[in-house]
């Protein structure tokens, strides 16, 4: 909520012009496979008529090691119509506790209120379960460029050259106008 706050003011006090911020909600959020690893009870919720946040518990089921392989697909909709299109955009692929100290060192400030999140460098990550109370997606980690419209992004969790694990969330990306 500050983060957001903190850019508004930012945008107001671009030199009395129109300025343009980049904003993101959530839309969806939907776990196809790997239950019995990762369960993921997520759903997105309306907050208020203007947000849109995530809220749920990951139940971790077992012991995780960093073999476990993410790897991220990204499509984008530049209408909004859910006509996606390969993004090619590459994210680098990383281990189960690699992503979380990934987290740790780059987001700390958007991840400290996750009850019970695994902490910097433990591996293999515990079993655990993971609450998450109205979280906003954080604009601030988007690039100025980002195009508009709705993303999806498709993570998949991959041991030993087979997908155990796989999720996905969409996203819409929109410029909120502000005058000065």
């Amino acid at each position: 909520m500050v983060t957001t706050l903190v850019k508004l003011i930012l945008c107001l006090m671009a030199l009395g012009r129109t300025t343009t911020c980049l904003e993101i909600l959530f839309e969806q959020f939907d776990q196809f496979s790997g239950f019995d690893i990762v369960d993921m009870k997520l759903r997105v919720r309306k907050f208020n008529r203007t947000m849109t946040t995530l809220n749920g518990t990951i139940f971790i089921q077992q012991p995780i090691a960093n073999d476990l392989v993410f790897h991220t697909d990204m499509f984008h909709s530049r209408l909004g119509n859910q006509q996606f299109n390969h993004y090619p955009f590459k994210m680098p692929t990383c281990g189960f506790c690699d992503f979380f100290d990934n987290l740790h060192n780059m987001y700390e400030e958007h991840i400290h209120d996750i009850v019970n999140v695994p902490q910097l460098n433990e591996c293999p990550v515990r079993v655990r379960q993971a609450h998450i109370l109205d979280k906003v997606f954080p604009s601030s980690v988007l690039p100025p460029f980002c195009p508009t419209g709705l993303w999806k992004i498709v993570i998949s969790g991959w041991l030993q050259e087979e997908e155990k694990l796989s999720y996905q969330m969409v996203v819409k990306v929109y410029e909120n106008d502000f005058f000065g």
